[in-house]
């Protein structure tokens, strides 16, 4: 069994590979979409260098685990071959994914008691080896994936004043830095960070739809990635810029970016969120999302 660090593109394709395989053979449970992996490297960790965040570990099968640190977050992923959950291996793949986020934490000045880690609730092997190396549930806090099959999509009603359409490259990056900016208050956008997310490996300009009003804004957004293997869409993220909210936007795009999912063969759609937002489980049971699976939070107290 090798480490390494994360290379190049090529490695975003292999990871996104091991997952939509991982995830076939387990059923779809435990395992990150593949499009969450670019996202959460290139997006949610936009300010990192990616070969300080992403190690892999390699064997004479390929690959068989690997970690993404999130220092922002406090925070990894980490995901092992479906034969090594539960096991020593799994074991110290988190405890090199535990040291190596508390190592960027530091070194970036981020301060903070614990770390968290993500397990579903129907992966009781990867639970039990979790408190068996310390860590503990946040009871409260669940995350919702919410499923719904392509067919049943409903036709998406366009408010008065805007149209749907996919992004027009990186001319726009500006423009959608601004809605992404508005829609989550905390994120740092700028210009130039939007335009890394566009040119990073994995992210296509014709899967980020956007709603715009008369007056050309970008008022709402979402981003979706295919998995082939499972014909599984995912919406990640959707936001509605604070100006425009409340109009029914993030359903229309919702409810058309399914349409052009079904079109290009996938048979299923996908999207997480906190099962504490009523907001955001409303807007998909509105579009046509039951429950599927939930994700626990996971936290365990950082030893100065």
């Amino acid at each position: 069994m090798k480490r390494r660090a994360y290379c190049n593109a090529r490695d975003v394709e292999l990871l996104q590979a091991f997952n939509a395989n991982a995830a076939a053979e387990s059923k779809g449970c435990g395992y990150l979409h593949p499009g969450d992996i670019p996202h959460h490297i290139f997006n949610g960790n936009k300010c990192f260098v990616p070969s300080d965040l992403l190690a892999i570990w390699e064997d004479e099968h390929g690959v068989a685990a690997w970690m993404l640190a999130q220092p922002r977050r406090k925070a990894f992923d980490a995901q092992v071959r479906p034969g090594f959950r539960g096991t020593a291996f799994a074991g110290a793949v988190y405890e090199y994914a535990e040291k190596r986020t508390i190592e960027l934490m530091r070194k970036h000045g981020i301060e903070g008691d614990g770390i968290g880690f993500d397990a579903w609730q129907c992966d009781g092997e990867t639970r039990k080896l979790l408190e068996d190396m310390g860590w503990k549930r946040i009871a409260d806090a669940p995350w919702m994936a919410h499923r719904i099959r392509l067919e049943e999509a409903p036709a998406p009603l366009v408010p008065p004043g805007y149209k749907l359409r996919t992004v027009r490259g990186t001319a726009e990056a500006a423009a959608i830095a601004d809605a992404h900016a508005s829609a989550f208050r905390r994120a740092n956008w700028t210009p130039d960070l939007y335009r890394y997310v566009m040119e990073s490996p994995g992210y296509a300009p014709e899967r980020e739809f956007v709603a715009e009003a008369l007056d050309g804004t970008l008022a709402a957004f979402t981003v979706t990635w295919h998995d082939p293997i499972s014909k599984t869409g995912l919406f990640e993220p959707v936001g509605t810029h604070a100006d425009h909210r409340r109009r029914g936007l993030a359903k229309a795009l919702i409810c058309h970016a399914m349409g052009r999912m079904a079109e290009e063969g996938m048979e299923y759609a996908i999207v997480v969120n906190q099962h504490s937002n009523e907001a955001a489980r409303s807007l998909y049971r509105s579009c046509g999302f039951e429950p599927w699976q939930l994700i626990d939070d996971f936290t365990k107290p950082i030893l100065h």
